[in-house]
């Protein structure tokens, strides 16, 4: 069954509203807050305005634990549809812990989000950290190591997206992945423009010719985000099932129009034949005009829970994602995204957008966590 792109928001449940809309300017004391968290903020601030998001009127939300719950609620509505249907979270290091309302030095485990999910993906751990081939300095490393630790005790296989273009950038990054049991995908740009698959290595690395029925089998995985590149559905099917790789990502749209069942279908075997996963990108933090469940009268504040425009992307907008109104566009009912990806036959979700918490905590200039990736001076 086709994602659909009417009768979306028919039969949606709106809550009474809690946060009053209105406008704030965002200052650096929070960047330093977020930093002092363990938030690193990455890249560099590419506009001079700042975001429009709502003012805290109302009762105080904990954002971070409303993504939490979010994504929680995300899991169990896939595993009742699909029992199997695995979710992985990307660049969500900092929801593994709970703070301490009182001393934020006192952390625990968010032990319920953990076991919601299967696995967690990471960014530029190794390199790709605020462009293509740097290197994160010492102390962010460290952030890593402990993010990582934590994932590894929660029993969640761990992935990282590293961005490089030198061969021996790019074979350095897989060495240390593979040495702390991480499996990596090294791309050449950054992941919103992977029209194509990295130029090196030619094969897969850790290339593997079994069967993959669960996401402790994989080996490597390939992320594609613009499949609607290759022009027909069944060409783009038919290069990728030409490959080897134990998973592939896709963004589950080829332009206007989602890939069909025979597409995911034909993406699920490798040029050997053995069986591989291929899970679809679902951004639950922002919303965009170019996807199909956007509707002629939507705008900056119309539904309410739609807020300030994504920095570098003026077709693209922050969500006030606790609202049950956004929540029943991604899952829970026939019309959702969600539900479709379930019934076009993906193995499993990439979540992304879980850095959104941090357009909503504090006064801060454009946040540099939503900056693009650049790339190195020539």
């Amino acid at each position: 069954m086709q994602i659909k792109n009417t009768q979306l928001l028919q039969s949606c449940l709106l809550r009474t509203v809690v946060l009053a809309l209105g406008v704030f300017a965002l200052t650096s004391e929070a960047v330093a807050q977020q930093q002092q968290d363990g938030v690193r903020i990455q890249g560099r601030d590419p506009l001079s305005t700042s975001i429009p998001l709502p003012v805290q009127t109302g009762p105080i939300l904990d954002f971070r634990e409303e993504l939490r719950t979010y994504v929680q609620r995300v899991s169990t509505y896939a595993r009742s549809q699909k029992n199997d249907f695995i979710i992985v979270a990307r660049d969500a290091g900092d929801l593994l812990i709970k703070r301490d309302v009182q001393d934020e030095k006192i952390i625990s485990p968010a032990r319920t989000f953990m076991r919601s999910i299967d696995g967690i993906m990471f960014d530029g751990l190794f390199v790709g950290h605020q462009r293509v081939g740097q290197v994160p300095p010492p102390e962010i490393q460290q952030i890593h190591k402990q993010r990582i630790e934590r994932a590894k005790r929660g029993g969640m296989k761990t992935l990282s997206m590293e961005f490089a273009a030198k061969p021996t950038e790019i074979d350095n990054a897989y060495r240390q992945a593979r040495s702390q049991n991480i499996v990596s995908n090294v791309v050449h740009r950054p992941t919103p423009d992977l029209s194509e698959l990295p130029p090196h290595p030619r094969r897969p690395h850790d290339e593997n010719p079994n069967n993959v029925l669960s996401l402790n089998d994989v080996k490597n995985f390939a992320y594609i985000s613009e499949p609607g590149a290759w022009g027909r559905q069944d060409q783009f099917a038919l290069d990728m099932h030409d490959t080897n790789f134990d998973l592939i990502i896709v963004d589950p749209f080829a332009g206007r129009e989602p890939l069909s069942r025979s597409a995911v279908e034909t993406l699920k075997y490798k040029k050997l034949g053995a069986r591989r996963l291929v899970f679809a990108r679902m951004d639950i933090g922002t919303v965009a005009s170019y996807r199909y469940y956007w509707k002629p009268e939507w705008r900056e504040g119309s539904p309410f829970w739609i807020a300030g425009p994504y920095p570098g992307d003026p077709d693209r907008y922050f969500v006030e994602y606790w609202r049950l109104g956004w929540q029943d566009v991604m899952f829970g009912n026939e019309n959702s995204y969600l539900f479709g990806l379930i019934r076009q036959g993906y193995d499993g979700v990439v979540i992304e957008g879980l850095r959104s918490y941090l357009a909503f905590e504090g006064n801060v200039e454009i946040p540099q966590a939503f900056a693009p990736l650049e790339y190195p001076a020539n």
